[in-house]
């Protein structure tokens, strides 16, 4: 089920969840915010003009964003990375398509990397490397689970045979080592075993 978690400073609830029928919506305070617990969540805070509460930097680095203010401004849209940005007079059917598709490419973060779309971003210095697909599932399998079996990779990512005699697993591993060095990451993969696994 898709979903995302709500803020509202202005009594519209009903108009969205009828709006965002497909999407279980959760709604949150403004100390969910400040304490800013939540990670790889998908968030959206409708707003009025200027935000009535202190937007913490992390909220946009552990989750999918996205800001609506119910009236126009001038807001510098540098301070919030990689969040989806709206603001009065729009078209409401576009506004739907554009969250349920920003929503719909799922952000995953673990420790200081953000892999969002075919990206991984390190969030301390915003430096950003392009993967590729088998690369990009490996890693989001690496981040939910900390540890893989190899034979797992071959036959679900790669969809090889489990008894193919191969290095493939290790050519993945290496780039994306070596991607994860080139934006400074502090995460190491290591194979043993016939496992893959994350050092923490």
């Amino acid at each position: 089920m898709k979903e995302f978690y709500l803020y509202v400073e202005k009594p519209i609830n009903r108009i969205l969840k009828e709006l965002f029928i497909d999407f279980e919506i959760h709604n949150i305070s403004k100390e969910d915010i400040i304490k800013n617990k939540l990670t790889n969540k998908n968030i959206f805070l409708v707003l009025n003009e200027y935000p009535e509460i202190d937007l913490n930097k992390n909220l946009f680095l552990k989750n999918s964003v996205v800001i609506f203010f119910l009236k126009r401004n001038n807001l510098d849209k540098k301070e919030y990375i990689n969040s989806k940005i709206f603001s009065g007079h729009t078209n409401i059917n576009k506004l739907k398509d554009e969250i349920t598709t920003f929503f719909g490419s799922k952000t995953i973060i673990y420790k200081d990397i953000k892999i969002l779309e075919e990206k991984i971003i390190n969030t301390k210095i915003n430096k950003e490397v392009f993967l590729t697909l088998p690369e990009k599932e490996i890693l989001t399998l690496l981040f939910e689970t900390k540890k893989i079996e190899k034979k797992f990779l071959l036959e679900n990512v790669l969809k090889l045979r489990k008894d193919t005699e191969t290095k493939t697993i290790e050519s993945h591993l290496t780039r994306i080592r070596k991607k994860l060095l080139s934006i400074n990451s502090q995460i190491e993969i290591i194979s043993k075993d016939n496992k893959v696994f994350l050092l923490t």
